[in-house]
């Protein structure tokens, strides 16, 4: 699910605060129509609802953003005006329809970095945040730019998220339930480093996704006495047929005392050493459940 509000609304500090929707992307053909003199942004409502519209989403008013998105997007032809439509109906857990304005948004300007983004949450609100931080590599993950930055690693925190099956009574804890889960979660705590956000909860996540993997990897005997106790049993076998064999000199007789410990050693260890993560449980795993909200209506 999206990780908070603010990965909806962070996408807009790419844009200049004066931007009025009237450049970006090189989609405006709005300001000019059927060769009539462009108008100026004071003479022309476009601009001017998209700027209140944006103003009231970052507010969290969604219905006047709703409305005013609505209004500028009536007038012209503009991406950014589709994604602030997108940008309600994600706020308000309508995924599909957040799809459909980013992407009406895409066609109007090909790779317009805030519709791509809001076309990632929202694929991320569908549980897909592995796929979604996939493409963001791709299109962004070599840019320096904090912001690009942020979705980045708020994603591939997202897909550590949805990867993991749950335990609990209520399937309320997140646990892992294979090798590739682990590796997942290891790679994207590794990313989120190396992001160097200033978020500082997804910088303590990533420690803590770390800590969690580790443990997981950590091998244990189950049940210990019992492992133990055999581990025991099978050296002294070993040996013991090693120094009868010795003693009577006979090779056979050795070799077989080192065949058998082994055998019995890499039994034992194969019944009873696992590692920790496989000692929880889990309700199956991963694609975690979509987003309904995010706290603002």
């Amino acid at each position: 699910m999206l990780r908070t509000w603010q990965d909806v609304i962070a996408k807009w500090r790419l844009l200049p605060d004066g931007d009025g929707g009237s450049g970006a992307g090189g989609a405006d053909s709005a300001d000019g129509v059927d060769g009539d003199a462009p108008r100026s942004a004071t003479d022309d409502p476009g601009p001017q609802a998209f700027r209140r519209g944006r103003s009231a989403l970052l507010s969290g008013r969604l219905d006047d953003a709703l409305a005013e998105f609505g209004r500028a997007a009536g007038t012209r032809a503009h991406p950014h005006d589709h994604v602030g439509l997108g940008d309600v109906a994600l706020a308000r857990g309508q995924v599909r329809s957040a799809v459909v304005s980013y992407r009406t948004a895409l066609e109007l300007a090909p790779g317009d970095r805030l519709a791509l983004l809001g076309l990632s949450q929202a694929r991320v609100a569908s549980g897909d945040a592995e796929a979604a931080a996939a493409e963001l590599e791709q299109a962004f993950g070599t840019e320096a730019d904090p912001v690009l930055r942020y979705y980045l690693a708020s994603t591939w925190c997202s897909a550590a998220d949805q990867v993991r099956g749950r335990t609990g009574d209520g399937g309320d804890v997140l646990a892992f339930t294979d090798e590739r889960q682990l590796a997942v979660c290891e790679d994207a705590a590794h990313r989120i480093v190396e992001l160097d956000v200033a978020d500082e909860e997804l910088r303590r996540a990533a420690q803590r996704l770390l800590s969690e993997v580790r443990a997981g990897r950590r091998y244990r005997w189950r049940p210990e006495g019992i492992a133990v106790s055999l581990l025991v049993l099978a050296v002294s076998l070993g040996l013991t047929l090693v120094a009868i064999g010795g003693l009577s000199g006979s090779p056979p007789l050795v070799v077989a005392g080192i065949v058998t410990g082994s055998v019995l050693l890499y039994l034992i260890v194969v019944r009873f050493r696992r590692q920790t993560w496989r000692e929880k449980p889990a309700r199956g795993g991963g694609r975690g459940a979509s987003g309904s909200g995010i706290g603002h209506r």
